[in-house]
């Protein structure tokens, strides 16, 4: 959804001065020369830009911003979606500013390391932070001594969506999820399921609690990994994000069975999904996001999003982002709160639920 901008913004705490009885001291008329009526409008003027100034530097910054390189932290290895996407509007954001911005790749700990680095960094929007949703619903309920909190973080846009995918080793007699399900039932707790962070095991949650299936959950570092175990035969199946199975897919040594979107994914229209495959209410997308560390001027929040709005437009940009599994969808600054919000209920309820504890 695009924003629609409002042609000029009201400046916050300003009052219209007022000339009262109070402002020019009663006289007679004839006393009151030309030069103390200037010297009163010159003092109303004085109170005004005062009351002005308040406002003024944040707006001419965000103006003026950026003056200097703009780093992204893209919080996971160089390769993957998270830092082809962080490339790929880096170098377009860099274009539309003139100045550098420069992706520094900080993996490790489900996303925490980078995260946090970006959550003490200064508030001023020359540090950024693109990532997955999960870093901020997920980890927070799945790592009690998280070293930041959500709130550490300023949202700016729900940048682009992917999806995870169902993929069965061919081996597996399912064809379809209630194949896949109905195996899961007869075989209660004797299939393994690839894991490969603590994202995937709360989607893997999710599907044994709507589904009322058992198995066990093996964890991998990574999802090429976990997608290569179920391809292999070592795991009977596995959730994976669609650029981990793509190749597996081709290879057709493996089937995707469905995604967990809840709607079908425009780049894989032909993959049902789970909540149509008979597991209703079953929703887990795979959101990436463009964060500020909190306390970051609105000002400043609401030009990168103006200005990354006009990057995700761009057909090329489009089309790239496409190409690693995600579509873009460019949302407003509250847009992207909304949606963090809706998913971290749903994680937290989940958790609690099925008390779920991570090492």
């Amino acid at each position: 959804m695009k924003p629609a901008f409002l042609a000029s913004v009201p400046v916050r705490g300003l009052r219209e001065p007022s000339v009262t009885s109070e402002t020019i001291p009663a006289c007679s008329p004839e006393l009151v020369s030309p030069a103390v009526i200037l010297l009163e409008a010159l003092r109303i003027a004085a109170v005004a830009l005062l009351m002005l100034g308040v406002s003024v530097p944040q707006a001419a910054r965000a103006q003026a911003y950026p003056e200097k390189p703009v780093r992204i932290v893209a919080p996971a290895a160089p390769g993957g979606g998270i830092d082809l996407i962080s490339r790929i509007v880096g170098g377009k954001l860099s274009e539309i500013w003139g100045q550098q911005v420069l992706v520094e790749n900080r993996p490790g700990a489900n996303f925490i390391v980078g995260t946090n680095a970006v959550a003490k960094s200064a508030p001023d929007g020359y540090t950024l932070l693109l990532v997955a949703g999960t870093a901020l619903t997920i980890n927070p309920v799945a790592f009690p001594g998280l070293p930041y909190t959500p709130g550490d973080l300023a949202p700016i846009m729900l940048i682009s969506s992917g999806t995870f995918v169902l993929l069965v080793n061919s081996a597996v007699p399912a064809n379809s999820v209630h194949e896949l399900l109905a195996h899961l039932r007869s075989n209660p707790g004797k299939l393994n399921h690839a894991s490969n962070s603590a994202t995937t095991i709360l989607v893997s949650e999710l599907l044994k609690s709507l589904a009322k299936v058992d198995y066990s959950d093996i964890n991998y570092k990574g999802g090429v990994l976990a997608a290569a175990s179920t391809a292999a035969g070592e795991t009977q199946f596995c959730i994976v994000d669609t650029g981990s199975a793509i190749a597996f897919m081709r290879s057709g040594r493996a089937r995707a069975l469905a995604v967990t979107s809840a709607q079908r994914s425009r780049l894989y229209p032909d993959i049902p999904t789970l909540a149509e495959s008979g597991v209703p209410g079953f929703a887990a997308p795979a959101p990436i996001f463009l964060f500020a560390p909190a306390r970051t001027p609105t000002e400043i929040i609401a030009k990168i999003n103006a200005d990354l709005q006009r990057a995700l437009a761009v057909p090329e940009v489009i089309a790239r982002i496409e190409a690693i599994g995600n579509e873009v969808i460019a949302s407003r600054a509250d847009e992207a709160s909304r949606a963090l919000r809706a998913d971290a209920e749903q994680w937290a309820r989940l958790v609690k639920e099925r008390n779920i504890r991570f090492q």
